[in-house]
């Protein structure tokens, strides 16, 4: 069985107007939500970015060691995580969908019923295509395919500007697949689907090509609460396969159990609790790329919880960012124990400084793509990324990593500076990280990540993906399941 390693685990006639945000509502029972949903932007108030989801017994009330996250709202707790469909989109409808995905909605309008709600309802765009006439055709939230309309209103780029890119940006990325020498006949044949709509495919809706689609619109919308890129689903294949099926999030999710753990650690201590903690001698003044370099605080926690001693018997490599942000690779191994400690509010510099890289969150879109049968879906890039740039944080359920646990182990990334035992796993929650294929020379890296932003919140681990070296548009971003000796070895791994 593979293992993500983290060093890591072997083993109307324009019909919209404005852009969609999602609406999602939280139950509050015994100080506690009902269920754990992604952040969601309502009007007049600010948003509230969530730092960690804690899974808890349903209808009980939160245990007492629980309190303080109770009250901080920058946690949230339930006994489970959803990603429930947005109000926009439950319109109700004709269709049934023959599949069902979490917060993608089954039932839906259809051409059918067009004059019933032509004069009653403000429609919102989903995407837009160019038919195989010329002429831009675009869907609509909580309708199906054949109520897809030809748009000849001049105001309509104008009022669907965000639409518009990110059809725009996926189209400049399937043009680049009809280019590439080392794509298969099948591959340029595929993209077809999307560049060339046809009449067909419109009066298909139970066809998977649809469920692709709201499957990256959907997620999309979940990152844009937050300023993060579009994604994007595809399927390169003649006859789509069905699409992965699983919740995406933007945050980890954390079992009780190991919130337990979480909480009792040494590396959830405040800045000011470790140095009192503390007997070990100052050590030599580092450089920090910090705004407020006088007040960082990056490197005191690097001295004290993570800095290799006598005893130590691994030697952990520290990871400090430049003044963009990045890392740097030089020398780079991929057996050594590798750490990146992030700022807080304890450090007094913004959000924007370079040493909160993956508090910002990933900038390049990235697509999942279903490739073969040999490596199935694969995450590829639309935009150069350079050595040392951060790329994605692998989300997932921070759990257990005990062989009793039951999971799927392959999404596993197992944990052994920060919460050593126990794993992020993305099987079942996760987000566009889940689908780094493995390869023996990567271009990418997991490394554990010691960031919270605020010193109040727990510090949960975190793991974020570094690009080991320059990664073009369109390659695939991978890592290594594996470390180096496993690879040699004579038992080892054999690499292909």
């Amino acid at each position: 069985m593979c293992h993500r390693q983290a060093r890591i685990k072997q083993s109307s006639t324009s019909r919209s107007h404005l852009l969609y945000c999602p609406t999602f509502y939280i139950v509050y029972v015994m100080n506690q939500t009902v269920e754990i949903v992604p952040d969601t932007i309502t009007p007049g108030q600010p948003i509230v970015r969530t730092a960690v989801g804690v899974l808890v017994p349903k209808d009980q009330p939160i245990k007492r060691e629980f309190a303080r996250l109770a009250d901080n709202p920058n946690v949230k707790m339930g006994h489970a995580y959803v990603n429930p469909i947005p109000a926009e989109a439950a319109l109700g409808g004709r269709f049934l969908s023959r599949y069902e995905y979490p917060g993608i909605p089954r039932r839906k309008r259809t051409a059918d019923e067009i004059s019933a709600h032509e004069h009653n309802d403000d429609w919102r765009v989903q995407s837009t295509y160019t038919n195989i006439y010329g002429q831009l055709l675009c869907s609509y939230i909580g309708w199906n395919s054949t109520a897809a309309f030809v748009q000849n209103n001049q105001n309509f780029i104008r009022e669907n500007r965000n639409v518009m890119r990110i059809s725009n940006a996926r189209d400049t990325y399937l043009r680049s697949i009809q280019r590439d020498p080392e794509a298969t006949d099948m591959m340029k044949r595929s993209t077809r689907k999307w560049l060339l709509m046809n009449r067909s495919l419109l009066n298909t809706p139970h066809h998977l090509f649809w469920l692709y689609e709201d499957l990256s619109y959907y997620h999309t919308k979940i990152q844009q609460v937050h300023d993060l890129p579009p994604l994007m689903y595809f399927c390169f294949r003649d006859v789509l396969v069905m699409p992965p099926n699983f919740k995406y999030t933007l945050f980890n999710v954390v079992e009780e159990r190991s919130m337990d753990t979480i909480l009792a650690a040494k590396s959830n201590k405040s800045v000011d609790e470790l140095q009192k903690s503390i007997k070990r001698k100052r050590a030599d003044a580092l450089d920090t790329a910090c705004e407020n370099p006088d007040q960082c605080q990056c490197n005191t926690i690097w001295n004290i919880l993570y800095a290799p001693t006598r005893s130590t018997a691994c030697r952990t490599r520290y990871m400090a960012q430049n003044g963009d942000g990045s890392l740097d690779m030089t020398g780079f191994n991929i057996s050594d124990s590798r750490i990146v400690i992030e700022c807080s509010d304890a450090c007094g510099c913004s959000s924007k400084c370079p040493r909160r890289r993956c508090q910002r969150g990933q900038s390049k879109m990235l697509v999942a793509a279903y490739e073969n049968e040999a490596i199935e879906f694969c995450l590829r890039t639309t935009e150069h990324i350079r050595q040392g740039e951060f790329i994605i944080e692998y989300c997932g359920v921070v759990m257990n990593g005990n062989a009793g646990t039951r999971r799927d182990e392959s999404y596993d990334v197992e944990l052994n500076l920060i919460c050593p035992g126990h794993v992020i796993n993305s099987a079942a929650i996760g987000n566009l990280s889940r689908f780094m294929a493995h390869a023996c020379e990567p271009n990418a890296v997991l490394i554990e990540t010691h960031s919270r932003i605020k010193e109040e919140d727990p510090l949960v681990p975190r793991v974020s993906v570094y690009a080991i070296r320059d990664i073009a548009a369109g390659e695939k971003v991978e890592i290594s399941y594996y470390q180096a000796e496993q690879l040699k070895s004579k038992d080892g791994i054999p690499c292909k």
